[in-house]
């Protein structure tokens, strides 16, 4: 069975548009049929023949042909995932729940190949229902009272005062009695891959937000689980190799943000930080602490409290 490429069919709104029956209509004219419970497929868009078949399988009007003279069970098809349920979700305007489910399939990669067009849709997606001061179910409307300040509020709900300016587009932290905050809920955890060079920052286990990082050269980045053990903006550089550098030092090369791991046995010093060489994202080039650009780590900073847990993996 061949399996077309998953661009031809699902989710991603630049490629398809809805038709008023809830299935899709392709720019390039692409045949889809879809087999109903007795099997039987019916034609719904027009030209290179491609079957959804059962809904969940996807197969070619050759592959039918194989599996009706061949009697292959279905269950030996290679599954995909419901396409229809983020369809509808999406028509719906059920984001939230399309999130979450494309956050499963992403972050457990169930279609590798297909990674970058599911990462663009999960972040069209959060810049609603994380980045703006619309209301989701990822986060409470919290009313304003008197004698109240950004950083009492943030106590309150176990966050950052910088994140709350950051979701609701504050310039200053000044409050006005009655003002509306949104305030995101639930418990952060940083999720880094040093193969794939990646820090993904996720929110009660979902996907909030990936970027692009820097990891350490001959493989000195640890691996495991690590702990905040403290957070600086404008930090000083203590180098490896003697010397402190104060924030704005030419030799410092820690760039904006500081965020550094409570201490393991024979690991101490390592964190994730900004970097004055930007040019070096993507690479194995630091001395074994995670390198960002300053516009990123000034984001993840805002995201991470105390209890932040923090996985490295290979």
């Amino acid at each position: 069975m061949k399996n077309i490429t998953i661009n031809k069919i699902l989710i991603f709104m630049s490629i398809f548009a809805p038709v008023n029956s809830g299935l899709f209509l392709f720019s390039n004219n692409t045949s889809i049929f879809a087999a109903n419970d007795h099997g039987t497929s019916i034609l719904l868009v027009g030209k290179e023949d491609i079957i959804l078949y059962k809904k969940d399988i996807i197969i070619s009007t050759d592959d039918l042909k194989n599996i009706k003279k061949n009697k292959t069970p279905l269950s030996e098809k290679k599954s995909v995932f419901n396409i229809g349920m983020i369809d509808e979700y999406l028509k719906e305007g059920k984001n939230y729940e399309a999130r979450n489910h494309l956050s499963e399939i992403f972050l457990n990669k169930k279609i590798p190949e297909k990674q970058h067009e599911i990462k663009e849709l999960l972040d069209k997606l959060n810049s609603e229902l994380i980045f703006s001061t619309k209301p989701s179910e990822d986060a409470v409307l919290y009313t304003v009272q008197a004698g109240e300040t950004l950083s009492k509020i943030a106590k309150q709900f176990n966050t950052n005062y910088e994140l709350i300016m950051r979701i609701n587009k504050k310039p200053d932290s000044r409050l006005n009695i009655g003002e509306k905050l949104k305030i995101l809920k639930g418990k952060t955890k940083i999720l880094i891959s040093k193969s794939e060079f990646t820090l993904t920052v996720l929110l009660n286990d979902r996907y909030v937000k990936q970027y692009r990082i820097g990891t350490g050269k001959n493989d000195k980045t640890p691996e495991g689980t690590f702990e905040v053990k403290n957070k600086m903006k404008n930090p000083t550089w203590y180098s490896p190799y003697g010397g402190v550098y104060s924030y704005g030092d030419e030799k410092n090369i820690l760039g904006t943000r500081w965020i550094g791991f409570k201490e393991k046995e024979n690991l101490a010093g390592f964190g994730i930080h900004g970097t004055t060489m930007p040019e070096t994202i993507g690479t194995a080039s630091s001395d074994g602490c995670i390198r960002m650009k300053n516009s990123d780590v000034e984001e993840v900073f805002d995201f991470v409290t105390t209890d932040t847990g923090i996985i490295i993996q290979r």
